[in-house]
């Protein structure tokens, strides 16, 4: 019996039978803290990740140059600007690891411009690009080259989901967070709306994909954060894809340009839909900030 990786019980179920990427990979459930994972695992992680972009194309409705994917990300900090700008207050120094296209360092460049920018990202192209359009962002090469150095913010957004082993993430980075520095996550929703609210079979297929191996719950974080020195802090849930992008998967099954609904909606109503989401907790995206416990500091 396969056991849930964060709780070890072997309380796990079948969520769903094939990905959007390989039908022979299932989504499994555990059903004590309620985390999801796939199985098996992808083996093969540098090819995968090799051209990346070119590869996620397919989900995209129209091709995206670096510049459209920097923009769409600022878009998002804008959108939630109080609660990424309370992250950057008093702040001294922050290291983004797996920055991709720069979007967070951009907005931080402009809600902090005092603060020290350090990032790690391993894909090339994306570190090419922040470095030309983007000034006084060092980069280390990875984690370990870190050593010695102390962060008053460690973000990780979009990135916890790709990792394999996550407790081993998480406790090689506590000692590079000062003492009253925080490490802050975004990490995709298990109750997305379209898979839950709405119980999309096309979007379900489309949401679960080889590079996320895991689909967190609050419940699982807080075991995680125990098990390797952390407290939880807080969440914050947002949502990026609004009653525009919903309504157009529920008619059109597939991702597409809903440009054409957006128009008739008015920005108070996508506003509404995305708060009422959040009160439920049930979007697309949600925050979890941790902070080491006192013993594990430094």
């Amino acid at each position: 019996m396969k056991a849930c990786p964060v709780c070890l019980t072997t309380d796990v179920k079948l969520f769903m039978q094939g990905i959007f990427d390989c039908e022979q990979t299932n989504v499994l459930e555990c059903g004590n803290c309620g985390m999801q994972f796939l199985e098996p695992l992808m083996t093969g992680e540098e090819d995968y990740y090799r051209n990346y972009y070119a590869k996620q194309a397919s989900r995209h409705f129209r091709s995206m140059s670096m510049v459209d994917i920097q923009n769409r990300a600022i878009t998002h900090y804008n959108d939630y600007q109080e609660i990424y700008t309370h992250l950057l207050e008093n702040r001294q120094s922050i290291l983004e690891i797996g920055c991709g296209s720069g979007g967070f360092l951009r907005f931080a460049q402009q809600e902090a411009p005092l603060t020290a920018l350090f990032a790690i990202e391993r894909d090339q192209e994306n570190r090419r690009f922040v470095q030309t359009t983007l000034m006084d962002v060092i980069f280390f090469r990875d984690e370990d080259h870190c050593k010695g150095h102390l962060f008053d913010l460690v973000a990780g957004f979009g990135v916890f989901e790709h990792l394999r082993d996550g407790k081993s993430f998480l406790r090689r980075i506590r000692p590079m967070i000062s003492q009253d520095g925080v490490l802050a996550l975004t990490i995709p929703n298990k109750m997305n709306p379209l898979v839950y609210m709405y119980n999309l079979p096309e979007f379900r297929k489309f949401a679960y994909m080889k590079q996320h191996y895991y689909t967190y719950t609050e419940e699982s974080l807080h075991i995680l954060a125990k098990q390797c020195g952390y407290v939880i802090d807080h969440f914050t849930y947002m949502q990026v894809w609004s009653l525009d992008n919903h309504l157009s998967w529920l008619r059109y099954r597939q991702p597409r340009d809903f440009s054409d609904i957006t128009s008739q909606l008015s920005p108070n109503t996508l506003h509404s839909y995305n708060q009422d989401m959040i009160r439920q907790k049930t979007t697309d995206l949600f925050m979890v900030v941790m902070k080491p416990t006192a013993r594990h500091i430094g």
